[in-house]
């Protein structure tokens, strides 16, 4: 007596609960991760008693504890940044530029920099300092 063999099918893995499993785990991640703007250099900028915020939009130079300056997210000499900023100025004459220089950094350095920047051809120029309100606050 022969029995007839029986065909066991075979089961699928079905690919959209697996695609909706990974858009749940992106949008979860998306949601609950906190986006912060990433600094190429750790700058802390010296405290101020008063003054007024000024917009993050417009041109900012970083200058770091070693005296390295940042232009646009990138590392730049002194020689490309009085060059870059001249660029930028010839397109926009009334764009500000504010000067966010650690405050470890020499006076006269921070000094030597904004000459470069007013023969660069900079009018508005701005020194980026941190509120004592702000951290009486915290």
């Amino acid at each position: 007596m022969e029995f007839a063999r029986t065909r066991t099918r075979r089961r699928e893995i079905g690919l959209i609960p697996l695609i909706d499993v990974a858009m749940f785990l992106l949008i979860f991640f998306m949601v609950a991760g906190t986006i912060e703007k990433f600094e190429l250099l750790p700058v802390t900028p010296p405290h101020a008693a008063s003054g007024k915020l000024v917009d993050e939009g417009h041109m900012v130079i970083l200058m770091g504890t070693h005296e390295e300056l940042v232009l646009d997210d990138e590392l730049v000499t002194p020689e490309q940044l009085e060059k870059r900023v001249a660029e930028q100025i010839e397109a926009n004459p009334n764009k500000v530029i504010t000067l966010k220089a650690d405050e470890n950094i020499p006076a006269v350095r921070m000094i030597a920099v904004m000459d470069q920047l007013k023969r660069a051809g900079a009018r508005n120029l701005s020194v980026a300092t941190q509120s004592d309100k702000a951290d009486a606050a915290h």
